[in-house]
């Protein structure tokens, strides 16, 4: 029979939520990890931007997939990408062929939609992805080591709110346009990434997860920002932003957080943060490459229209993770 490739149905999603929550349930109990994974999808860029596929052999549910419609600045052009994220195929299936086949129908509806490259992360290595003609994309995760000062900075942060996006987006603009490579974040692409952190932290037990989008303003703008998560007393910088291009401003925020608790020891402290991004109050601890390996495919070149690219060349954030 056939194999089949649709978007999945209100039965198949129970299925692919039930099979895939001991890899990804993250510390929620199954029905709040159910809640999320549909909540994500009635953000307004989830509505627009995600969808669950699921291939089918006859009734058989073989292995699903969430696909994303993405754009990203390659080489100064902006160009209609396809994500692929959250592949899994159910133990007893696996061996068979199934993720290979349903990559290989997914990269066949976004040629034929026009889609003009393929992006997905591997956790388990490029092997599998390199035979489909995907080519590794290198990134790093950079730990970061907050230098102490007596007392915060005499700098007004506050928590971010929805009119503060216009300006977010602004930022991460002209990060992404000095870069190689970076996907063309929206105000709705900002505020779905701002969502998803929250209901992480909302739908999990107290205390597992915290979430602050902070900012600084001048001029009733916001000039500086940080969206910051905190699980198992460790922080994450899902993303930031700074006018100016040093990065002070984001030095100092980490110093006023800091601040709020200076009886506590200093926590780990780690992203996806810019090569060319150096704060003078802060210093890189450790730089090494990140457990998930970014891979692209083209569709309507057939080759990159563009050299090997290493990871100073991009900007890319933990938040933009799919």
């Amino acid at each position: 029979m056939a194999l089949r490739l649709e978007s999945a149905s209100d039965a198949a999603l129970d299925q692919i939520v039930q099979d895939t929550y001991q890899v990804w349930g993250g510390g929620l109990t199954l029905e709040a990890y159910a809640r999320f994974q549909a909540a994500e999808r009635r953000t307004a860029w989830g509505q627009a931007h995600i969808e669950r596929m699921a291939l089918f052999d006859g009734s058989r549910l073989l292995t699903s997939a969430k696909r994303y419609d993405l754009s990203a600045r390659i080489d100064g052009r902006i160009r209609r990408v396809l994500g692929l994220g959250a592949l899994f195929t159910p133990k007893a299936l696996r061996g068979r062929g199934a993720a290979s086949a349903m990559v290989a129908h997914l990269v066949d509806a976004g040629n034929t939609e026009g889609y003009e490259f393929v992006l997905l992360f591997s956790d388990i290595g490029p092997a599998l992805y390199e035979r489909l003609e995907f080519v590794p994309i290198p990134f790093d995760s950079t730990t970061l080591r907050v230098l102490t000062k007596n007392g915060a900075p005499a700098m007004l942060v506050r928590a971010g709110d929805d009119k503060d996006l216009a300006h977010v987006a602004d930022l991460s603009l002209a990060r992404a346009s000095k870069a190689r490579f970076a996907l063309d974040r929206s105000e709705d692409f900002i505020r779905h990434a701002i969502s998803k952190r929250r209901l992480l932290a909302g739908l999990g037990p107290a205390g597992l997860r915290q979430v602050e989008f902070l900012v600084a303003e001048e001029g009733h703008h916001a000039v500086a920002y940080m969206l910051c998560s905190v699980h198992n007393g460790e922080w994450t910088i899902e993303e930031a932003g700074d006018r100016d291009p040093s990065g002070a401003r984001l030095g100092a925020m980490l110093q006023v957080m800091l601040a709020r608790e200076p009886s506590l020891d200093p926590p780990r402290i780690s992203g996806y943060w810019p090569h060319d991004l150096r704060p003078p109050q802060l210093e890189v601890a450790s730089l090494e490459p990140t457990s998930e390996v970014m891979m692209i495919r083209p569709l309507r070149d057939r080759t990159l229209p563009m050299p090997p690219i290493c990871a100073s060349d991009i900007a890319y954030w933990h938040g933009d993770l799919f």
